[in-house]
C-alpha cells in the first residue's frame, strides 16, 4: 500500500512505499487517526514533517501529521514513528465563538457550527484553508440546543453520535478542497429486505477472533437537567424511564444555558416551551454519555463470503452471532482498524458502542 504525502496547500511531496507497519482508524461518529512506523531516512524525514498530510491511495479521507519520533530500537535500527489525526481534526482547532441558539434538523446545525466557526466565520483569521462544505442530504430529525464556547469538533461529534450521522472530510487533492461531509450508512441487519444482509459469525468463518462486552456499569436512564438561576428558580426538565431497580437517575447541570437569545444586537427572551426543549436536549445527549455498552471487537477473515467496502463498511448495521455463546445483536460498525504489515493487511472492527476510555471521561467531565 503506497502512502502519498502531501503539505498543507495539498501540493504533492512525495511517496512512502517501505515501512514496518502503518495503521489507518476509521471512526463513524468520530475523528479518525493513523501510525506509521518507518526506516529512519534523510528522505522520509524530509517529507514526513508535521503538518505534511498522508494519504492512501483510493481513500476518501487523508490525516495530517501531529507527531515523530526518532529512536532506535533493541538491534540498532533507526526507525522513525508518526502519529495524526484525520483531516477532520482541523476543526477541532476552533470553538463555537460566541453563544449559539439552533433549532433545525441535526445535520443542518451541524453544518451551521461548521461554517459559521470554520469556513465562513465573521474573523477572516478563524477561517479554515481550502475547507468547504459537502452536499446537503435533508436528512430528517429535529435538535434544539444552546452552545457556547465548546470545542467545535466535540460539539459536532456529540450531535452526529445521539443523532447516528458519519462525519469525515473527504480529499479532495486534484480541486484542492477538503469538503466536510455528514452521510448515513446502510442498514445490512438480517431482518431487513433491501439491502444484501451483512451476518458475521465465526460459524460462517468471516470472523478469526472476538470479544464480546455487556455492562451497564455507568448506565443511566432517567435525567433531571437544571437550567439557569439560583435555587427553586431554576428551571428544571425530566426524562423519566423506569422504576425501582430498573430507573437509573443523573443530574444534569445546565445552568450554562441561558433563557435569552440575540436578536438584531437585543437579548429577548427564549419562549419557555423552547428553553425546556433546549434543556431536553441537554438531557438526552447526557444520557447518550451513559448508555448501556454492548459490543463486539472482531478480527475479520478478509478471505471469507464478505468483501471490505463492498458488502460492509464503517457504519453499517450489521448482525453478529455467536451460537456458542448464544448471542445475536444487530449493531453498527462504528469503528475499524485496517492494519498494514509485511504479513499483509489486518481489518480489526469494533461493533457497537465502545467502553469509554479515561480520556472521554474527562472530557465529559470539563464540558
Amino acid at each position: 500500500m503506497e502512502l502519498y504525502i502531501f503539505d498543507r496547500e495539498l501540493n504533492f511531496k512525495g511517496v512512502i512505499e517501505d515501512y514496518f507497519s502503518f495503521i489507518w482508524t476509521r471512526r463513524y461518529c468520530k475523528c479518525g487517526e493513523f501510525e506509521l512506523h518507518c526506516n529512519l531516512s534523510m528522505e522520509n524525514l524530509n517529507i514526513l514533517k508535521k503538518g505534511n498530510i498522508v494519504w492512501k491511495k483510493g481513500d476518501k479521507e487523508a490525516g495530517y501529521i501531529q507527531y515523530r519520533n526518532l529512536h532506535q530500537d533493541e538491534t540498532g535500527k533507526e526507525i522513525l514513528v508518526i502519529k495524526g489525526k484525520f483531516l477532520t481534526n482541523y476543526i477541532g482547532r476552533r470553538i463555537v465563538w460566541d453563544r449559539k441558539n439552533i433549532s433545525s434538523p441535526p445535520e443542518m446545525a451541524i453544518r451551521e457550527i461548521v461554517n459559521d466557526n470554520c469556513i465562513n466565520p465573521s474573523k477572516a483569521d478563524r477561517k479554515i484553508p481550502l475547507l468547504v462544505l459537502g452536499e446537503l442530504k435533508n436528512y430528517l430529525g429535529s435538535l434544539d440546543m444552546q452552545v457556547s464556547y465548546k470545542n467545535v469538533l466535540e460539539t459536532i461529534e456529540d450531535i452526529s453520535e445521539v443523532n447516528e450521522l458519519g462525519i469525515r472530510t473527504l480529499f479532495n487533492y486534484k480541486n484542492k478542497k477538503l469538503i466536510f461531509d455528514i452521510y448515513k450508512s446502510v442498514d445490512r441487519t438480517a431482518g431487513q429486505n433491501i439491502n444484501a444482509p451483512a451476518i458475521f459469525s465465526e460459524e460462517f468463518e468471516n470472523i478469526l477472533e472476538q470479544e464480546y462486552t455487556d455492562s451497564d456499569i455507568e448506565y443511566r436512564n432517567t435525567a433531571l437537567i437544571a437550567g439557569e438561576g439560583e435555587g427553586e428558580q431554576r428551571e428544571k426538565v425530566f426524562i423519566e424511564v423506569g422504576q425501582g431497580l430498573d430507573r437509573y437517575e443523573l443530574y444534569v447541570d445546565a445552568r450554562d444555558l441561558q433563557s435569552t437569545k440575540t436578536v438584531n444586537d437585543n437579548e429577548v427572551p427564549i419562549p419557555i416551551a423552547e428553553y425546556r426543549k433546549i434543556l431536553n436536549d441537554r438531557g438526552l445527549s447526557k444520557l447518550d454519555e451513559h448508555k448501556k455498552i454492548e459490543t463486539f471487537d472482531s478480527k475479520i477473515n478478509l478471505k471469507s463470503n464478505l468483501e471490505y467496502k463492498k458488502d460492509f463498511d464503517l457504519g453499517d448495521r450489521v448482525t453478529i452471532t455467536s451460537k456458542k455463546w448464544r448471542i445475536t445483536i444487530d449493531t453498527r460498525i462504528t469503528e475499524i482498524e485496517e492494519v498494514y504489515e509485511e504479513k499483509g493487511l489486518e481489518i480489526n472492527i469494533v461493533f457497537g458502542n465502545n467502553i469509554p476510555t479515561l480520556i472521554d471521561k474527562i472530557k465529559r467531565e470539563v464540558r
